[in-house]
């Protein structure tokens, strides 16, 4: 049943939080369970308060903290990969290729070099399936991803 209405003053009010860094939440906001999100974009009128309400039924675990990556692991994850990363300030590996490349505007080769042409739209009911597939029978197409598309023909 609800209360009398108004200001109540708690029994037993929480201790003051510290200021600035040493501040701690007192009321169980976020740590305690994962806050509710609205939705926008729904196809309905009124999806989005549904949403809300499934929500509020039945609170959601708390969202577990990331752990910060040691240097050792991030070194470790480097090592591991199959090819050297590029840093940003290395020179470029294609001094003949203009930036343009690839673009609709300006010198180098357009979009008929990533095998679109002019006008050409993808079909949205096209599924992921059948996106890979099509993507691996291309004759550039890599090993990882001709790998995804007969793992998907199984």
């Amino acid at each position: 049943m609800a209360g009398k209405g108004g200001y109540q003053a708690p029994a037993r009010p929480a201790v003051a939080s510290g200021p600035g860094a040493l501040s701690q939440r007192t009321d169980g906001g976020p740590a305690s369970k994962q806050a509710m999100r609205y939705v926008s974009g729904m196809p309905n009128y009124g999806d989005g308060t549904d949403m809300m309400q499934i929500q509020s039924g039945a609170p959601m675990a708390a969202t577990p903290s990331p752990q910060p990556t040691s240097p050792a692991q991030m070194a470790q994850a480097a090592q591991q990969q199959s090819q050297p990363v590029t840093p940003l300030t290395a020179p470029t590996q294609r001094p003949n290729e203009p930036v343009t490349a690839g673009a609709a505007s300006g010198p180098g080769v357009g979009p008929e070099a990533l095998g679109i042409q002019p006008g050409q739209t993808i079909q949205p009911a096209q599924s992921a399936k059948q996106t890979v597939q099509a993507l691996a029978s291309h004759p550039d197409a890599g090993p990882e991803l001709q790998a995804l598309a007969s793992a998907l023909g199984k």
